[in-house]
């Protein structure tokens, strides 16, 4: 019988780095499911890529960690933020102590590339049976953090950055065509409203120099989707706006694959669709009209020596064709020798009848990294449904453990239904919601909503 692999993902973006992995245990053989927590409010592209190759399960991450379907998995990758990382690596092996026999093989990883904050993302994804990583860069960065301290033996596994192994070089154009050059936008880079402007009119500029390219920008998400970041400017309000949008610069929301099928030329900020460029063989640039800031992620991919000021460039012709620096690529994790089969193996390797590693951010901590989210009644509760398992467990009263983590279970389906409730909310908010949140009163504005317009949007 086919082993099964479980991937919990709750947004969009986590999704995008569970695929590479889905691919490699499909490819082994492996029976790939996934638990997507609220599908319905993911983009209908993401979620159809999903849906028409495996079985999907509507779960919200919380309460699935103490769940049948959890436990039915031989294998579970949980790619989410780091709070409910830490949170589901704990109610996981709460369970599994009430409930004896195997447990499933937990791992988890990083969407991408990270580029701010990385010691924390390490220190909520401490305790799982496998951590995946990109690249050296990411090695040398944990064991720089841990290596002095008891989580040094943390497993890792380097699964690399490769979206594709079966790199080819991109088809000729038919003589006559236009060229396309490809722009991959994002939400948070720029987040400065002026230098969404700026990159809107570059972008404008360029196409009117250049009559034989089409400009392709492929916004990240569609108007109102929602994804990790918040957006400010959408790119389609911005050329909108324009006084005159050339004919040949044009926004669509094809399949990124799809786009760079036709691509000649490929530019983006700091996305890691540079590497679906690269495996597809399209000529990659990275912008840097906007200098080389940690904020925007620019930072880390100036290394690769594609970097371009497209602000200077008369036309895209101008455009440098630079192949990206080996070592460079090596090093972040795109080199030949990082695969998903590190994964496979660790996993191979992992003892499901024991406990898994030791986690530094338990019970508490992991309440106090979800407090955004989080209120401090469901706080309490959270934390009183888990000391009643650990009670009843260390009292040896096995009934009464299975109780409190049905309850636990309860608790847990209540806090993610007010979550997703508060974040229908949020999309919806306007100025006066803005003005709560940074006066500290955002408490008492979801009061006076809820008397005035109920629980949840209509």
């Amino acid at each position: 019988m086919a082993k099964r692999v479980l991937f919990a993902c709750d947004l969009d973006s986590q999704i995008f780095g569970a695929l590479p992995l889905a691919d490699a245990f499909e490819t082994a053989g492996w029976t790939v499911s996934f638990a997507l927590h609220a599908p319905g409010a993911l983009p209908p592209g993401v979620l159809s890529r999903i849906t028409n190759r495996f079985e999907v399960h509507d779960a919200w991450i919380g309460p699935l960690a103490v769940s049948d379907l959890a436990f039915s998995a031989d294998a579970i990758g949980v790619f989410a933020t780091g709070s409910r990382i830490a949170r589901f690596r704990y109610d996981n092996e709460l369970a599994w102590r009430v409930r004896g026999g195997r447990r499933p093989a937990l791992f988890c990883g990083f969407n991408g590339l990270v580029f701010e904050r990385f010691e924390e993302g390490l220190a909520w994804r401490l305790g799982y049976d496998v951590l995946c990583l990109n690249g050296p860069r990411d090695e040398d960065a944990f064991r720089d953090f841990a290596g002095g301290t008891a989580f040094a033996d943390q497993p890792i596994a380097t699964v690399g950055l490769r979206r594709r192994r079966d790199v080819t070089a991109a088809a000729p154009r038919d003589a006559g065509s236009p060229k396309t050059f490809l722009f991959a936008e994002q939400v948070a880079a720029p987040s400065d409203p002026e230098h969404r402007e700026r990159l809107a009119a570059t972008l404008a500029r360029l196409a009117t120099a250049s009559p034989d390219w089409r400009v392709v920008v492929r916004p990240r998400v569609q108007p109102g989707e929602r994804t990790f970041h918040d957006q400010t400017l959408h790119m389609e309000t911005l050329l909108k706006r324009l006084p005159a949008r050339p004919s040949n610069l044009i926004i669509s929301y094809e399949p990124l694959e799809s786009l760079l099928d036709g691509a000649d030329l490929f530019a983006t900020i700091s996305s890691t669709a540079l590497f679906d460029a690269l495996d597809h063989g399209v000529t990659c640039c990275v912008l840097l009209d906007f200098g080389v800031r940690n904020a925007y992620g620019s930072h880390v991919l100036f290394g690769s020596g594609l970097g371009v000021d497209l602000s200077r460039l008369a036309t895209l012709d101008d455009a440098p064709r630079r192949a990206p620096d080996a070592g460079w690529l090596d090093r972040i994790g795109y080199g030949a020798t990082h695969s998903p089969q590190a994964l496979l193996a660790r996993i191979a390797q992992t003892d499901i009848t024991a406990p898994p590693p030791p986690q530094l951010q338990t019970g508490e901590r992991a309440l106090i990294g979800a407090s955004a989210r989080v209120s401090r009644t469901e706080d309490e509760a959270l934390a009183r449904d888990r000391a009643t398992v650990e009670a009843a467990l260390a009292a040896g009263d096995g009934p009464a453990a299975r109780a409190a983590l049905a309850r636990l279970g309860a608790t847990l389906t209540a806090s993610d239904t007010r979550h997703d409730v508060d974040s229908a909310w949020r999309r919806r908010e306007g100025a006066v919601a803005a003005l709560a949140r940074k006066a500290g009163f955002y408490w008492l504005y979801k009061r006076l909503r809820r008397i005035t317009l109920g629980a949840a949007p209509r």
